[in-house]
């Protein structure tokens, strides 16, 4: 982490700043006279398990508004579409004291005559990732004004449970170590609703949703609340950055094949790859470079046929090695798994609830006694919709692609929050996004997500007085180490944004923070031992990333470090007008 952060400075000197942007401030929704929805249900289903769940709502208008604001949210996640068309998803990752919901204006998307609502609900269960709080499953729609609750979650929305979805967890060779985020996902397109989101869908057998709690939106946002150790009620806020950028992105190439010959067209959308019947066929993909990805598969034909698709950064030698990215003579792939098993049908579109992360992407069919065409295969790109504003000119041609790889892996580890791994992790850790912020801050100006992360930290800290080393997490882990890396955090912010009102907020969590570590001070004057995990680095012989003394007392580099801490506080409250603290 010391040299990480040392590295961090010394690209804010190299680079040319991006002119800041001003952060966009969004004040909480208030939905004066609209009725209160209530969150719904499946009626029968578990509340808590794994479950994948499509809502409808059809309702009419004799013309099209020029405006028709909805809020919406759901537990774990949610797409909601328009007659057919994807217009948000959600909700904006947070815990349970502060959850979020999206408002979505409708009017671009509505008809005159039958309109419909759909919305798919899952519930990743006991696979569901780390980062992800959950009280149950749920789905919840409100109209911003009375005219406009006529589509208000309720009884008249119906609602399946797809049983064709079901979790492959990820374990052993495929997790590559810890593994923290969703799971893979088996799909059985014979059980699937196909044309659910369609107005003219009949949804034959569908029940009437289960309805429970009024929606009450927050009038403001709490921040200094710790949701920690109460898994109470929804309590509900408004987005704070913007939706995510979703792109179509093709692979480059087919590295590999066994079975069959191949073409690339299909990999351009622009022909099929026809698999015959009874055969069994293996691809290795290659995008070319590491991206963030939903997979979308599209096939015809092939009942009783699987397709699977196994997602990693690099293969693997005999002896557990990636080496050279490039390579893949005598490597093999392992990683996430998604299974789908086509039902015959026509222009069937199977996508996956979550991004995948991959270089790699291995296709393996076997068909049984029909072929199976695949009239498409790529990724929608999925990430925080940074814009790159800076700029960065050498005489030396190789720094042209050290500038355009970091900038990819800074941008694949931001989304809804940072991200310290998109493919094993995608956990926000304070050591890891104060680094993140910075580069942030100088190559696009954009503050929203490092607000965000600020917030969080404060949220997380316990009633000792530390900040949680990552957050949103559902499985509390404590670094005290970084709850001062998120003290020079706060710093930051306050060097590059003139928003002292903001900064001022945080003051007391800062205060908490230092007093846990003073109370700590041995006689010597340095800090004794530290409980929890005091992490400093992942240096040679350091076990698990300790410093000497960080757990037995007096340790040079955990010292140095509140004292950094100290330093940056002390200029925050004399800045701020309290100078007695300082």
């Amino acid at each position: 982490m010391r040299h990480a952060l040392l590295a961090a400075a010394s690209l804010s000197l190299l680079i040319c700043a991006a002119t800041p942007a001003s952060a966009q401030r969004r004040t909480p929704t208030v939905f004066d006279g609209a009725p209160a929805a209530p969150w719904i249900s499946h009626p029968e289903a578990p509340a808590e398990g794994f479950g994948v769940f499509h809502f409808r709502r059809v309702f009419e208008l004799e013309a099209v508004p020029a405006r028709f604001v909805v809020h919406v949210s759901a537990d774990n996640r949610y797409r909601l579409l328009v007659n057919g068309e994807q217009v948000s998803s959600g909700p904006q990752r947070s815990d349970l004291m502060h959850w979020r919901y999206e408002t979505v204006d409708l009017a671009p998307h509505l008809k005159a005559g039958p309109n419909v609502l759909a919305a798919l609900v899952w519930n990743w269960g006991a696979e569901r990732p780390v980062a992800q709080f959950s009280r149950q499953t749920a789905f919840l729609l409100q109209g911003d004004s009375p005219s406009e609750a006529v589509v208000n979650t309720g009884s008249e929305w119906k609602v399946l449970r797809n049983d064709g979805y079901a979790p492959i967890p990820v374990r052993g060779p495929a997790a590559g170590g810890y593994y923290a985020s969703p799971p893979g996902e088996a799909i059985d397109g014979s059980r699937h609703p196909w044309g659910w989101e369609e107005v003219d869908f009949a949804a034959t057998g569908w029940l009437a949703a289960a309805a429970g709690e009024g929606f009450r939106a927050s009038r403001t946002q709490p921040r200094a609340s710790s949701p920690l150790g109460g898994a109470g009620n929804w309590q509900l806020v408004p987005r704070s950055i913007p939706p995510m950028e979703e792109a179509p992105v093709r692979f480059a190439s087919v590295r590999r094949a066994e079975g069959l010959e191949p073409g690339d067209a299909f990999l351009r959308g622009e022909g099929d790859l026809v698999i015959p019947a009874r055969t069994r066929a293996v691809l290795l993909l290659d995008h070319a470079h590491l991206t963030n990805a939903f997979a979308v598969l599209e096939t015809s034909g092939g009942a009783g046929s699987s397709v699977a698709l196994v997602y990693a950064e690099a293969l693997k030698d005999a002896e557990g090695k990636k080496g050279n990215r490039n390579e893949i003579e005598g490597k093999t792939i392992f990683g996430v798994r998604d299974e789908f098993r086509p039902d015959g049908g026509e222009r069937r579109r199977f996508q996956t609830l979550w991004f995948r992360t991959y270089r790699y992407v291995q296709l393996e069919v076997e068909t049984n006694d029909e072929p199976l065409r695949i009239h498409d295969l790529h990724g929608i790109f999925h990430a925080y919709p940074f814009e790159l504003l800076a700029r960065f000119a050498s005489d030396l041609p190789w720094l042209e692609d050290m500038w355009e790889i970091n900038w990819r892996g800074a941008r694949l580890c931001a989304w809804e929050t940072y991200v310290d791994t998109p493919y094993y992790e995608q956990l926000q850790y304070v050591g890891d996004t104060r680094i993140q912020a910075l580069i942030t801050f100088y190559m696009s100006g954009d503050d929203r997500l490092v607000r965000q992360a600020i917030e969080h930290f404060d949220l997380s800290r316990i009633p000792e007085g530390i900040t949680a080393s990552r957050y949103p997490s559902d499985l509390g882990q404590y670094i005290p180490t970084f709850s001062l890396v998120w003290v020079a955090m706060v710093h930051d912010y306050w060097m590059h944004r003139d928003d002292p009102d903001y900064v001022r907020g945080f003051l007391p969590g800062i205060r908490g923070v230092l007093a846990w570590f003073e109370g700590r001070i041995d006689e010597n004057g340095m800090l004794g031992p530290i409980p929890w995990w005091p992490f400093m680095d992942w240096a040679e012989g350091w076990p698990a990333g300790v410093s000497p003394g960080g757990r037995e007392g007096h340790s040079t580099a955990i010292t140095l470090l509140y004292v950094y801490a100290l330093e940056r506080a002390a200029e925050l409250e004399s800045a701020l007008g309290m100078t007695e603290y300082a």
